[in-house]
C-alpha cells in the first residue's frame, strides 16, 4: 500500500469499534480485513509522526442497539487503538464533520488531505467523505 502524504495529511479512521467484530452488537462481513487494511496506514502513519484522527461513535440513547455509552462494544477496536497524543472525535451521527470539533481541527492543524480508512462504507464512510469533499478536502480511501 502506498500513502502519498504530506505536512498537510491526516489519517481518519471511522468508527473501528468491536459491535463491528465477532460477537459484536452489528458484527460486519470483512470487519477484520478492514481492521488489518486500517492498522497498516496507523502504522504508517505513526512512524511518519503524521496526524492521526480516530472517530469514534457513542450512542446517545442508552436503549440503541450499538455503541451504547460506555460498552465494550463502543470502545476503539484494539489493533487500531489510540495512543496517547493522537485525537479522538466522538460523534453520534453518520457524518464525522456533523456537530463535532472535526472540521475545527483540520483547520486549525492546516489540514488539506485526508486519508481515510473506516467501517460502513455505505453509511459513515459515505457521509464523512461526501462532506469532506463538499469542505474542498483532498480524499483518499483505504479498501
Amino acid at each position: 500500500m502506498e500513502i502519498k502524504h504530506s505536512k498537510e495529511t491526516a489519517l481518519l479512521l471511522l468508527e473501528i469499534q468491536n459491535d463491528y467484530f465477532f460477537k459484536g452488537k452489528m458484527e460486519l462481513h470483512d470487519s477484520y480485513d478492514s481492521a488489518f487494511n486500517a492498522k497498516k496506514a496507523l502504522d504508517f502513519f505513526r512512524k511518519k509522526r503524521k496526524k492521526i484522527i480516530h472517530v469514534q461513535h457513542v450512542a446517545l440513547n442508552n436503549n440503541a442497539s450499538h455503541f451504547i455509552k460506555g460498552s465494550y462494544g463502543a470502545e476503539i477496536f484494539e489493533d487500531v487503538a489510540p495512543k496517547p497524543g493522537e485525537k479522538i472525535i466522538v460523534k453520534n451521527n453518520h457524518n464525522a464533520f456533523n456537530e463535532t470539533t472535526l472540521l475545527e481541527y483540520l483547520t486549525d492543524n492546516e489540514i488539506n488531505h485526508l486519508i481515510i480508512a473506516g467501517m460502513m462504507s455505505n453509511m459513515n464512510v459515505d457521509a464523512t467523505v461526501c462532506t469532506a469533499k463538499d469542505l474542498g478536502f483532498k480524499i483518499e480511501l483505504i479498501e
